[in-house]
């Protein structure tokens, strides 16, 4: 820090200032190094580790999946760091954003940036923290403190001349309305005065990120609203944190290309004439030119597109949603390749997520039953609906310009329509320009001549011809934008432009004190139907249209108002609605035409190929093709560093250091971090000093005393299969050199990659110089194929992690060996061969136990249902809390590890019934875990006399005796009024345990209910469950259960007279699926 504050440049600064302001210099220099140690930082590599794994997990909280990129963009950002330094100009959507940012460099290698953050944000502990992270804090406000910006200029410029990376964003605040708002000019000032004083450049990068679900939107849009504005404290920090424990969907990350300042910039600054730049390089043009990129590149989420168009219509069904999403999909990516986050998917999966999340959000509800099914926007939602929508805005506007220009010169039969029609665009782009970040008027004007030619080859012919039919033109089109993307900022136009007129021009007129007014008089306008949306009337939406209204001349000034501007402004205003209302005829015509047309059941989102379907084919030879191995509990049945470090502990040759270290690790595992990188490297400074020989000694020692033994014979077979079709065998592992050596030897593979200790003198030196683990296994892999010349699209991968997915998907054969649940179920999802090796066979009193277990987890489950239903006085939410504990709870105790395809039919639709094959007792907590709420079950009489039938008794279980015809259907009724009501019934119709893999015949009861309810069938297909409990057995065994959940079966065109034929078609579907 010392040769920061003595550096000769920063000194002289200092001297300039103390001459000019008439100040002591000794206090100058002082006042000037302690702004330097206030502002410095130093990123600390343990800290800098550990709040990347911090941010990964906090992230982890909210999105369930790995961030999404474009694999291109990130090898180009690659190259541009290895050669300079970078600032990251992000867009600012959520306090996450820079976590997203950090999380997604670190990931692919990349170095990690310095920070900016606002001092508030320094509280005790978290400044320390940060500190050492690379977070440099702040002052909010120092607008007239000399030496604090002379301080911050030339920390920067220290920052650059190491060559080290910048990022902040550029926006300031969170946006309140999901497009990208008018960027700050301070940080960026500084970083290019710092750039000046540096001896390195430094290149401009825009980010920008976006969410399918933000936690902060409910919050932002309520402020939007009038509400006040939370503090920002370590208690909102937790709290917020808390809150990330639902499911927000993902996240994705775009890098667009460096902007340079030198270069001429095409983006325009809304509040100036574009022909009164005195200078075209100032700062706010390379502001916004480095927004506008930053809008150009924003990912596109299914969440966004489904809230845009539910947004245009009032309620839709699951299929039209469908529909309209897969045509701004389709439109969306043809302008822009790899923005979709959903490209390569079905779409009806897409849309069903999409759905899942907005309706967990409340922002949508579901009426009626069945596939026939609306979902519309809750009414108190439209707002955050709003929010979500306008994210994608910034690749539609141009599109909805053309759409109302159009209509405007419909009618126009003159010689200068087409003159007419260009002039309406510019009018558009003048009237939206502070909602819209455009490019200069020529490249503007090709920006929209692309975009006809997308919305017709031969539009110039029609527009020009004074007799040309543009209504023709219309119905040519299957996508129309306009009502979605403008009424907003139409109607806050509205609200804005009577708030004008009816202004006191005697009252002194205060930006605050209108917007209040404002909020008042749009309500009044919504309640007197003048404009449709409420929603227009929140803060963020009036200040734009206020701006305009400013930038116009319509605001009092000298106590005098133009009316007549205000009177035109209006009739604009009115007569862009009644285009509003004929481009939405049109489309309502043209979708009843186009969606009965249409299927979307193989769709996919576009910029990628359809999903790959696996087929048996001939293994070719050839020694281009590998075969990698992972080597625990995929080669060996047992983890080799377990027996490693239990030997080394138990010889009495271990250090005290080692001791330490082992320990710190195993509580950092207890406490729930399962990070390899981060345990190896904490193991590693134990190890210090020690002898690489001691460690070579050892790994041999273990695997003749331990491991030898555990090699399962399957996986010798495989790599015996491997050899003799002249493939090349290769083990990549986590584990160390001194592990996997002699397992390799014994196998008769030569070559292995391993994560490696660094030495030094035949010594370990405490570090690791490279780690074979997540990421690390996929350059290993690489690496292997650029020296061997060997096809990874025709490569094998064995592996039981699903750590190693990396790896997993650049290999043409991935093949899950003994795989974890979470490897289990990606594996099955992606039809990926599955392997199962034999384990030894445990004994029956563990067996039993186990079995104990899973059946009384029944009473804590209960206990706890008990518990909400008293809460929430609902016996339908203690059902819930029991039926979803019994699964979770039961299923875990029963060593069921439960892999399910077709996921999002368990959701979708409902009340259903839900019919599954009854292969034995694990069914019971398999039905559970996946139906989990707002279901009961129906069972045979006998069990309402076990010990268990009480409670499900009194949960609402229907129960029927079978020797009984009778009784049986008159005990079916409740179950009849159940699915009316809105639960949905669980049944088996085989009506009893097969014990086997063997289909049962089918009894109609389960279709008559259906038919009864006019509710849809939803086949289970559970693949193995008699393995978990098998025939003649009344015990557990742990067993990875496969299910398939079929889509469901329209029952609401059934006759009674054909239900013999309905039951043979549904079992043909469960013995095709059993048979698969």
């Amino acid at each position: 820090m010392d040769h920061i504050i003595e550096h000769h440049k920063f000194q002289e600064a200092l001297k300039q200032i103390a001459l000019e302001q008439g100040l002591d210099l000794k206090d100058v220099k002082k006042q000037g190094a302690n702004c330097i140690k206030e502002l410095y930082t130093q990123q600390h590599p343990m800290t800098k580790l550990v709040s990347v794994k911090s941010f990964d997990y906090i992230l982890s909280r909210a999105y369930n999946d790995k961030i999404d990129v474009d694999p291109k963009g990130i090898k180009k950002l690659m190259k541009l760091m290895q050669k300079n330094s970078v600032a990251f100009i992000m867009t600012h959507k959520t306090y996450l954003d820079t976590l997203v940012l950090i999380s997604t460099l670190a990931r692919y290698g990349m170095p990690i940036p310095y920070s900016f953050g606002g001092s508030n944000l320094a509280f005790p502990g978290l400044k320390q923290l940060g500190n050492n992270a690379g977070f440099i804090f702040i002052r909010r406000s120092f607008k007239d403190d000399l030496i604090y910006k002379a301080a911050l200029r030339h920390y920067i410029s220290t920052l650059i001349d190491k060559g080290d990376h910048l990022t902040w964003n550029i926006e300031g605040t969170r946006s309140r309305t999901g497009k990208i708002i008018y960027p700050k000019m301070g940080i960026l000032k500084y970083i290019k005065e710092g750039e000046i004083q540096s001896a390195r450049a430094i290149k401009y990068v825009p980010v920008s990120i976006v969410y399918d679900l933000i936690p902060d939107v409910k919050e932002m849009t309520e402020e939007g609203k009038g509400q006040a504005k939370k503090a920002e404290n370590v208690k909102e920090a937790v709290n917020y944190i808390k809150k990330l424990g639902n499911d927000y969907g993902r996240a994705a990350i775009r890098f667009g290309e460096p902007v340079e300042i030198e270069e001429h910039q095409q983006a325009i600054i809304p509040d100036m004439e574009e022909d009164s730049y005195a200078d075209i390089n100032t700062l706010p043009r390379f502001a916004f030119e480095l927004i506008h990129k930053a809008n150009a590149i924003t990912p596109v989420t299914a969440v966004s597109l489904v809230c845009h168009t539910l947004l245009n219509d009032f309620a839709l069904t699951k299929k039209e949603i469908e529909f309209k999403v897969n045509k701004l999909m389709t439109y969306i990516g043809q302008k822009q390749e790899d923005v979709l986050i959903d490209r390569g998917n079905k779409i009806g999966v897409t849309i069903q997520t999409a759905l899942n999340l907005l309706q967990g959000a409340r922002i949508i509800q579901k009426s009626r039953a069945g596939q026939r099914a609306q979902y519309s926007l809750v009414a108190t939602e439209y707002l955050p609906a709003t929010y979500y929508a306008n994210m994608a805005s910034g690749h539609l506007y141009h599109q909805a310009f053309i759409e109302m220009a159009l209509v405007k010169i419909k009618d126009d039969t003159s010689a200068n329509r087409i003159t007419h029609f260009w002039e309406e665009i510019m009018r558009l782009r003048n009237l939206f320009k502070f909602e819209f970040f455009y490019t200069n008027k020529p490249k503007f004007s090709s920006e929209i001549e692309a975009e006809l030619l997308r919305f017709d080859q031969n539009w110039r012919a029609v527009v020009a011809d004074p007799k040309g039919d543009i209504s023709a033109l219309f119905k040519k089109q299957d996508l129309f934008v306009s009502r979605t993307i403008l009424l907003s900022y139409l109607e806050a136009d509205k609200v804005v432009c009577h708030t004008l007129n009816s202004w006191d021009v005697d009252d002194e007129f205060t930006d605050d004190e209108f917007i209040e007014l404002a909020m008042f008089k749009g309500k009044e306008l919504h309640w007197q139907s003048e404009i449709t949306r409420l929603d227009s009337v929140s803060k963020p939406f009036l200040i734009n249209a206020l701006r305009f209204a400013k930038n116009a001349h319509l605001i009092p000034v000298e106590r005098k108002l133009d009316y007549d501007g205000l009177e035109h402004w209006k009739n604009q205003l009115d007569d862009l609605s009644e285009r509003l209302f004929y481009l939405k005829q049109i489309e309502n015509l043209l979708d009843k035409k186009d969606l009965t047309a249409q299927s979307s059941e193989h769709i996919v989102v576009p910029d990628s190929g359809n999903d790959e379907v696996h087929h048996d084919e001939a293994v070719e030879e050839g020694p281009h093709i590998t075969a990698f191995f992972d080597m625990d509990k995929t080669l060996i049945n047992d983890f080799s560093a377990k027996k490693f470090m239990t030997t080394r502990l138990l010889s009495g040759k271990t250090t005290p250091k080692e001791y330490l270290t082992q320990f710190a690790t195993a509580l950092i595992f207890a406490a729930g971090n399962r990070d390899f990188e981060v345990l190896t490297k904490i193991a590693a400074l134990g190890v210090k000093g020690i002898a690489e020989s001691a460690f070579t000694e050892l790994g041999v020692q273990v695997f003749t005393d331990y491991l030898e033994e555990t090699i399962y014979p399957e996986s010798r077979e495989l790599i015996e299969k491997h050899i003799e079709k002249g493939h090349k065998v290769v083990i990549i592992s986590a584990a160390t050199t001194y592990q996997i050596e002699p397992i390799a030897k014994a196998l008769g593979i030569k070559d292995i990659y391993a994560t490696e200790m660094e030495l030094r003198n035949g010594k370990f030196t405490g570090r690791v110089s490279e780690m074979c683990w997540g990421e690390g296994k996929a350059r290993a892999a690489r690496k292997f194929a650029k020296k061997n010349d060997i096809d990874l699209s025709k490569s094998y991968f064995y592996t039981d992690s699903i750590q190693d997915y990396p790896l997993l998907k650049i290999v043409g054969k991935p093949v899950a060996t003994n795989p974890d649940q979470k490897l289990s179920q990606v594996a099955f999802e992606n039809n990926w061969p599955i392997l199962r090796f034999e384990h030894p066979v445990e004994k029956p009193m563990v067996n039993g136990f186990r079995t104990a277990l899973a059946a009384a987890s029944i009473y804590p489950s209960a206990f706890k249902g008990l518990v909400k239903g008293a809460m929430t006085l609902s016996r339908q939410e203690a059902a819930n809390t029991t039926f979803s504990s019994i699964g979770d709870l039961g299923s875990k105790m029963a060593g069921l590890e439960i892999a399910v395809k077709g996921k999002h039919n368990l959701e979708e639709i409902r009340p259903a019934v839900f019919c599954f094959n009854h292969q034995s007792a694990a069914d019971f907590f398999i039905v559970m875990k996946l139906i989990r709420h707002d279901f009961t079950g129906v069972a045979k009489k006998e069990l309402e006399r076990t010990p268990f039938g009480p409670i499900f008794t009194a949960l609402g279980a229907i129960y029927i005796d079978r020797s009984n015809k009778a009784k049986a259907i008159e005990a079916m009724k409740p179950a009849v009024d159940a699915l009316k009501n809105g639960v949905s019934v669980a049944i088996a119709p085989e009506g009893t345990r097969s014990g086997s893999k063997a289909l049962g015949p089918f009894k109609k009861g389960a279709f008559h209910l259906a038919l009864q309810a006019g509710v849809p069938i939803i086949p289970i297909v559970i693949k193995n469950a008699y393995m978990a409990m098998p025939k003649g057995t009344s015990m557990f065994k742990p067993t990875h259960i496969e299910v398939v959940v079929l889509d469901p079966v329209d029952t609401s065109l059934w006759k009674l007279k054909n239900i013999n034929k309905h039951i043979e078609e549904v079992r043909n579907l469960y013995l095709n699926e059993l048979e698969n």
